[in-house]
């Protein structure tokens, strides 16, 4: 190989090494799905999700599937036994059972239709057909039932979409037109564990305690809703602030002159939607480039220190007002991809538990290197 074309082959291979922006890093042995639907919108829309999994490993892998409702109070009961989730092999005492979600080969994947309305909304009700998911990835073969298995990694995408019907050209019969049946909607990427806003994550030149929502609008024309996924353990809840920012980078100001915040209350597990959150939340309407900020302020937890993992994730969705399509927002870090950050391990527990206690004042940096959530044993766990 001359040395012309061996340096044209470092520089695209540093490319693709150095590519963030082309590629996410999504694969996990536990991703959050913050938002999934079987229930009713305006004009008589009913939205469901479709999630697909697919396995990102080298081996077979096993999944299991917990349905967290929307509520702000402690959620921890859903995931607290494995009568609660979805899984692959009824001997492992999953409640629900779906023998595809058992042996997924490398690369194969799996999707299941309407997820909530096929598996929970039967036993929720109405009002609790909107919420998240926690999916838990191991090697086949390798769960016990007191323990995990060997986690392995998958990738999780979700669609959630309104049927509707569409007039279309009659192809045997021009210039006549026949009703076709169709879909809208919107994806919404797995989150993988490393990539939840974490309280910990605060260190010089870097802060992710924190992500932030762009592009809010709203008008006669669009609306903006907005959803929060408490992530942290199951003993966890957690503080947050939303601050809006104008098109110029500014606090909006509230009549007396001051920033314009609303505070979040959010127990273990804890998720809300708010819908047309600019103008239900902040009392602002016909505006357009707004950037909502989510902070972890505090945090409380029943749980020791060094088990204590405070995080969330968030998402945002433009409506239009006319067709009811909706347009993913989706949360971002205000600094650069770290490698440190995600995945450092040098950071022993008894430091974790440190910098954990002393939270946003502290100043000290702890890496989002462990997962906040196990899969429990057989049996129900006490939260």
């Amino acid at each position: 190989m001359s040395r012309h074309s061996r340096i044209l082959g470092i520089l695209a291979v540093s490319a693709m090494v150095a590519g963030p922006a082309a590629a996410q890093f999504n694969a996990a042995s536990l991703v959050y799905v913050p938002a999934v639907a079987h229930n009713e919108g305006v004009s008589g829309s009913v939205w469901r999700s479709d999630v697909t999994i697919v396995n990102a490993d080298t081996t077979n892998v096993d999944v299991a599937i917990f349905f967290i409702s929307t509520g702000i109070g402690n959620n921890s009961g859903y995931i607290n036994s494995r009568e609660k989730g979805l899984g692959g092999r009824e001997e492992d005492g999953w409640g629900k059972v779906n023998p595809e979600l058992a042996d997924i080969p490398p690369r194969g994947s799996v999707t299941l239709e309407d997820i909530v309305g096929e598996y929970w909304k039967s036993e929720r009700g109405g009002f609790s057909n909107l919420g998240a998911l926690v999916i838990f990835a191991w090697e086949s073969g390798t769960l016990t039932e007191d323990s995990n298995g060997t986690p392995r990694n998958i990738l999780v995408e979700s669609r959630t979409y309104n049927e509707t019907t569409v007039w279309v050209e009659d192809p045997e019969n021009e210039g006549e037109f026949i009703e076709k049946p169709t879909t809208y909607g919107q994806s919404i990427p797995g989150v993988a564990w490393y990539n939840l806003a974490d309280a910990g994550a605060l260190g010089e030149g870097r802060d992710f305690t924190y992500q932030v929502l762009v592009g809010g609008r709203e008008d006669d024309r669009f609306r903006y809703n907005v959803g929060i996924f408490n992530t942290s353990d199951p003993q966890t809840s957690l503080r947050l602030f939303i601050d809006p920012f104008d098109e110029d980078g500014n606090p909006i100001l509230d009549e007396d002159g001051d920033d314009l915040f609303w505070t979040v209350f959010l127990g273990p597990l804890g998720h809300i939607q708010y819908n047309q959150i600019l103008s239900t939340l902040f009392g602002l309407s016909d505006v357009r480039n707004i950037v909502l900020k989510i902070t972890i302020s505090d945090w409380q937890s029943t749980a020791p220190p060094e088990n204590t993992v405070p995080t969330f994730t968030c998402y945002g969705s433009i409506v239009d007002g006319d067709s009811g399509d909706p347009t993913t927002v989706l949360p971002s870090f205000e600094y650069p991809y770290d490698v440190d950050c995600m995945w450092n391990p040098e950071s022993p527990p008894e430091e974790e538990a440190s910098i954990r206690n002393e939270g946003r004042t502290g100043g000290g940096f702890r890496p989002a290197r462990r997962p906040p959530l196990e899969l429990p044993p057989r049996g129900t766990v006490p939260r």
